[in-house]
């Protein structure tokens, strides 16, 4: 709750009134649905690093059918390379999660690259996806 809440507070972003199903922020005009997570087991970290947009497009294509969204989203990963069983101590950092955080929305913008292709249920689907991995 509190990485969310500090994403509001940048001046790029736009928080929203958590009424809106599958927004939570708008940046650089666009909406994002937050989604502040871990590394999947199966995913292997360097190549999360290397291909973060490749992550996006796992994410969405392994989400379960219950929740299934096709909504733009922010992907923010904690990640601690050296043991994936503590990543969730990265929350507690937020000298560490704030700084990246406020260095990621300074530094990016939303652009055509952004836009990924992903499968669902046997449908195709476009959303737009920034991945934001904190690493430890």
């Amino acid at each position: 709750m509190l990485i969310e809440e500090h994403i509001s507070t940048h001046s790029k972003v736009i928080p929203t009134i958590k009424n809106i199903k599958g927004i939570d922020i708008f940046f650089d005009s666009q909406p994002f649905d937050l989604k502040v997570t871990y590394l999947p087991r199966e995913y292997d970290p360097i190549d999360a690093i290397k291909n973060p947009s490749d992550l996006a497009i796992w994410m969405y294509e392994n989400q379960g059918a219950q929740r299934f969204g096709a909504d733009n989203r922010l992907f923010v990963v904690l990640l601690d390379k050296e043991n994936l069983e503590r990543s969730w101590e990265l929350k507690r950092d937020f000298a560490l999660v704030f700084q990246e955080i406020d260095d990621f929305f300074d530094r990016e913008m939303v652009s055509k690259g952004d836009e990924i292709v992903f499968t669902f249920g046997r449908k195709t689907y476009t959303a737009v996806s920034k991945v934001l991995i904190i690493t430890k």
